[in-house]
């Protein structure tokens, strides 16, 4: 082989691969489909609940349901411990009359889903080939829209508006973008392969939650914070917990980060004082593991989350649902 033969090879393997980190890492850097569908809110969540498929214990069919949850089951076929594979919220105006905007996707039995809809709709409309569903719940219109075979989207706007953009943007992906300006902006930010993520802008309401020893929350208003959750890559390690919150100044995110530590030092105070009673071992070494630091506007939070800790949480996930999230209530 020639000299010539070769660097024309090498050549076109190196094209190859840079073409391949871009794709990789223009990819990686938008948000997850579901959240790019979704309409702007000061709240965005994303979680993807495949991992938590592993925690699915055998004996989860013996469990005891909450009679709604068991009617809903048997009229879908579908059991959101098992069925379901990703949510992303939206959040409007975020606290007891959150305006919410949702995409579930997983594993549906489209006939049986559209037959239980249309018997609690009050009302339907058809918009760009798609039935909207209304449903009266807790004195509020819930819309509810079966856009494909794996994926529904619910809202409980005061108007359709909201709903018109998400199957809009379904129809059209190229409208979609990189989903709403709390994603276009921070989930940059959300740490790679986070099986869960939460962007909240906290607005001005100081006074709202009052602590002992003077101590408020105060000191979040006005910031941007993102959460995430990132599930460990081997089966003997732990999860890593991660909050940046995104304040004005420097100023103001050391601010942060000292009224963080006072709340981590009053915490493990009365931890040390009530000794072994003081709460469950694992939420105790997960506070323990709290390290706070800063970053120019930014103060960073991370935490290591054993499995053992995860496992109680999903259990307790699996045990607790109360009634299916569709159609509608509050996450």
């Amino acid at each position: 082989m020639t000299t010539r033969r070769m660097l024309a090879i090498a050549s076109l393997c190196l094209i190859a691969a840079a073409i391949l980190t871009f794709a990789t890492v223009r990819w990686a850097s938008n948000p997850p489909q579901a959240v790019c569908l979704l309409p702007e809110g000061e709240l965005l969540m994303y979680v993807n609940l495949q991992p938590l498929h592993f925690f699915d214990s055998k004996t989860s069919n013996s469990i005891n349901l909450d009679p709604d949850y068991q009617a809903f089951i048997d009229q879908t076929n579908i059991r959101f411990e098992r069925d379901l594979d990703q949510v992303a919220i939206s959040m409007h105006n975020p606290g007891a009359e959150a305006e919410t905007s949702s995409i579930f996707r997983g594993r549906f039995d489209l006939n049986k889903l559209q037959s239980y809809f249309q018997k609690l709709t009050t009302g339907s409309e058809k918009y760009g080939e798609k039935t909207i569903f209304s449903i009266v719940h807790e004195g509020r219109t819930v819309r509810v829209c079966i856009l494909d075979k794996s994926e529904v989207a619910v809202t409980n706007m005061a108007s359709a508006e909201p709903m018109h953009s998400v199957i809009d943007k379904f129809r059209h992906p190229a409208r979609a973008d990189r989903g709403p300006l709390l994603a276009q902006s921070y989930y940059p930010y959300v740490p790679f392969f986070s099986a869960a993520w939460l962007v909240y802008r906290v607005p001005s309401q100081p006074g709202r939650a009052q602590l002992p020893e003077g101590l408020s929350f105060d000191f979040l208003q006005n910031t941007t914070g993102v959460i995430s959750l990132r599930l460990p890559l081997w089966l003997s390690s732990e999860c890593r917990f991660k909050a940046e919150v995104f304040t004005e100044s420097d100023a103001a995110a050391e601010e942060v980060a000292e009224s963080a530590h006072n709340y981590l030092a009053l915490y493990r105070s009365i931890a040390q004082s009530l000794g072994t009673k003081g709460g469950d071992r694992d939420v105790r070494k997960a506070f323990d593991s709290i390290q706070v630091e800063q970053k120019e506007n930014r103060a960073i939070f991370t935490a290591a989350i054993s499995q053992a800790f995860l496992k109680k949480i999903a259990s307790a996930a699996q045990t607790g649902i109360q009634e299916p999230p569709l159609p509608g209530k509050n996450p």
